[in-house]
């Protein structure tokens, strides 16, 4: 057996190896250096089919796995990043609720999530006031029945902006980052409920 023959079956084994890969970044990898392999073996074995199979897969596979591991850093960028909620603003319609009163209250059937604008608003349920720049109501857009799992009052004079449970959606599909936004806030917003219905019976019972 001569080193070309070697090669051959280093390069068939390079193969073999990817079939074991469960993750895309390694199996590129592994992909690129067979190609290399058999590429090397094609030559020097003069077989021009292999050659050429292998010198086409070779930038192909370059290419897939630049694409992974960019979408590896865009999805690490956007776990570590802020969402702009201000790019929403021009889809959104706006609605003045007068200091004292309800945007919603618990229970009513949610149709939009909600900008504050301008004013201060509170959370009821969780005793948390509100300052402009903030979404309020997204929870409820995701529950099975559609209803509001929080009462949300205007302290002040309020302008608030909505945007429909349509747009929303269209948004979750289309943009990862809102998406990713969305789920974020509304993970931190559950976890301080709990947080703050600890408080409450730690406060009954140690009362």
């Amino acid at each position: 057996m001569n080193w070309v023959e070697v090669l051959g079956f280093i390069a068939s084994g390079a193969v073999f190896v990817t079939f074991w890969m469960k993750t895309l970044i390694p199996l590129r990898i592994i992909g690129i250096a067979s190609n290399l392999l058999f590429f090397s073996y094609g030559l020097n074995a003069d077989l021009t089919s292999i050659t050429l199979l292998h010198g086409f897969l070779f930038p192909l596979n370059c290419l897939r796995l630049y694409q992974a591991m960019a979408l590896r850093r865009r999805i690490h960028d956007m776990a570590h990043s802020e969402y702009d909620v201000k790019s929403l603003l021009p889809m959104m319609s706006e609605h003045k609720i007068p200091g004292n009163k309800f945007l919603f209250e618990r229970g009513d059937a949610a149709h939009n999530i909600y900008y504050l604008a301008k004013g201060k608003a509170h959370i009821v349920e969780l005793d948390i006031d509100i300052d402009p720049g903030h979404l309020v109501g997204e929870i409820a857009i995701f529950t099975p029945d559609k209803k509001r799992t929080q009462s949300i009052k205007c302290v002040e004079n309020c302008i608030f902006l909505a945007i429909s449970e349509e747009k929303v959606l269209q948004m979750y599909a289309q943009n990862p980052e809102f998406g990713l936004y969305l789920i974020k806030m509304a993970v931190d917003r559950l976890l301080t409920n709990a947080l703050n219905n600890t408080a409450k019976l730690s406060r009954q019972f140690g009362s």
